[in-house]
């Protein structure tokens, strides 16, 4: 009997000694895990860790004008450095054709140019005909192209008259309003060739015209927004335009223009204006 329960009394030890070594183990593995995940972590906040730029060095050149110097921690963040740019550059002036031909092909065409360029500078003719062969829409490449990557990055930071008055405009906001303004100008008749006229503020409507525009192929002519009726009336009938797009009111400087009643009088002297377009600002604010 006395020897059986010294044999339990060992094999019992054995157990809580092999217990042991088991939790040590666990606890080691977990300290292990531990130490893996801290690593990742502090390997991750390496990458996330935010560049803080170097305030800029001014110079001045030998005629007196200021020269921002570029910082090393901007430089290292630009697309092309300074070598790059010499190498393209270069390129550029030996092989004229062959370096537009390589930059030709960054933006989207309907059909591809096979010619590059057909320029002519004489006291008889001056001509300047680039990728004349190929088709494209300004419009597409300035929003479609853009949509299926990147729907929802800011296309337009728009800022009122009041600075603190702003707006940032995606690329889907845009091609959406963009789209609406184009439906509404074919919806009046404006066809590919037609001119139109834009005497507007600086507002993201205006965009939203020029690029609806060269949606539909129309021809627009922006009209600065201090003009007078008669500077108005003048560059309307030099462009044989058919269309007005203005506004019932602006602000530009503070200062509130009445560009719908300024449009009314210019129009007096424009008889071949068929329609003319008004955003109503007032209820958009």
């Amino acid at each position: 009997m006395a020897k059986k329960k010294k044999r339990k009394k060992k094999k019992s030890k054995i157990k809580r000694k092999t217990r042991k070594r088991f939790k040590k183990t666990k606890i080691s593995r977990k300290k292990t895990r531990k130490t893996k995940k801290s690593r990742r972590k502090k390997k991750s906040r390496k990458k996330i860790r935010k560049i803080n730029f170097k305030a800029p060095t001014y110079s001045k050149d030998s005629d007196g004008n200021s020269i921002i110097k570029v910082s090393d921690s901007w430089a290292n963040h630009a697309y092309v450095n300074e070598s790059k740019y010499k190498k393209k550059y270069k390129l550029s002036i030996k092989e004229n054709d062959k370096f537009w031909s390589k930059e030709g092909k960054r933006i989207t065409w309907i059909k591809k140019y096979t010619k590059i360029k057909d320029v002519k500078y004489s006291k008889d003719e001056v001509k300047i005909k680039w990728f004349y062969d190929g088709t494209l829409n300004a419009s597409a490449n300035c929003i479609d192209r853009h949509l299926k990557k990147n729907p929802s990055k800011t296309a337009i930071i728009w800022v009122g008259d009041d600075p603190a008055d702003t707006k940032k405009i995606s690329y889907k906001e845009l091609h959406q309003n963009v789209c609406k303004v184009a439906n509404g100008l074919k919806s009046l008749g404006i066809q590919k060739g037609d001119r139109v006229t834009i005497y507007l503020t600086m507002i993201p409507e205006l965009a939203y015209i020029m690029l609806a525009c060269a949606r539909i192929g129309a021809v627009h002519s922006i009209i600065f927004g201090g003009f007078s009726p008669d500077s108005i009336a003048t560059r309307i009938t030099d462009c044989e335009s058919e269309y007005l797009i203005t506004a019932d009111e602006g602000v530009r400087g503070g200062k509130i223009i009445p560009l719908k009643k300024i449009a009314d009088e210019a129009l007096d002297q424009c008889p071949s204006v068929k329609k003319c377009v008004v955003v109503k600002e007032l209820e958009i604010k």
